[in-house]
């Protein structure tokens, strides 16, 4: 389950990494949690790309009580819940990284090798006057599989426009995220499952609490 993450990147990097014009300054966020608000990326007309910045994390399912934070990859197509956001309703969500709770219950933060900024494959609802998103989920690969079974997608920059697009087939290569050699992560503090935590400090690495 990927239930917190990170967005800390630029509006220079945002407008180089996806094309999208914004000149709002957004702050560094450090400990998004569901029923937060993020940034996410839609297409408008086929071809314009919009930056929405203030969709909630996680759509509210009012028969469980609570937000629903990820979407399976392999059940997208199929399952009630998920399968019209899908076909209709894709966005792009922007992480910086994220943060996953091993067997032991030690959190780490994962993040690229780069430290470029991440697009997760995500679902948009409409929530009356507002819109939330979910994450799409894949199965782990490599080492990650040791931190946790399943991991946001990822999508590589050739399938963007596809994720974004208003074709409803999607090809299987789409919903393979890339290899653990391109992520790296480390130990960090049990601070980050406090919601009320919010700073730098929470990626840095800790060895000993």
């Amino acid at each position: 389950m990927c239930g917190r993450f990170t967005l800390t990147t630029t509006n220079e990097e945002m407008m180089r990494r996806f094309a999208v014009q914004t000149d709002q300054n957004y702050p560094n966020r450090w400990n998004i949690a569901p029923s937060q608000t993020s940034l996410t990326i839609t297409c408008d007309n086929k071809t314009e790309l919009r930056l929405n910045t203030k969709d909630v994390f996680g759509v509210w399912q009012s028969g469980l009580g609570k937000r629903i934070i990820n979407a399976r990859s392999e059940t997208i197509a199929e399952k009630p819940m998920f399968k019209e956001a899908f076909r209709y309703q894709r966005c792009l969500i922007l992480a910086s990284g994220w943060f996953e709770w091993d067997t032991t219950k030690t959190p780490y933060f994962i993040s690229l090798r780069d430290n470029r900024v991440m697009a997760f494959a995500g679902l948009r609802f409409k929530e009356g006057s507002d819109n939330s998103f979910v994450i799409v989920t894949s199965a782990a690969k490599g080492e990650l599989v040791q931190l946790h079974h399943r991991t946001p997608l990822l999508l590589q920059q050739q399938f963007w426009p596809i994720w974004l697009g208003s074709s409803y087939q999607v090809p299987d290569k789409c919903f393979a995220s890339p290899e653990s050699h391109f992520f790296k992560w480390h130990k960090v503090s049990s601070k980050v499952g406090n919601v009320a935590n919010d700073n730098e400090d929470l990626i840095l690495p800790v060895y000993e609490e």
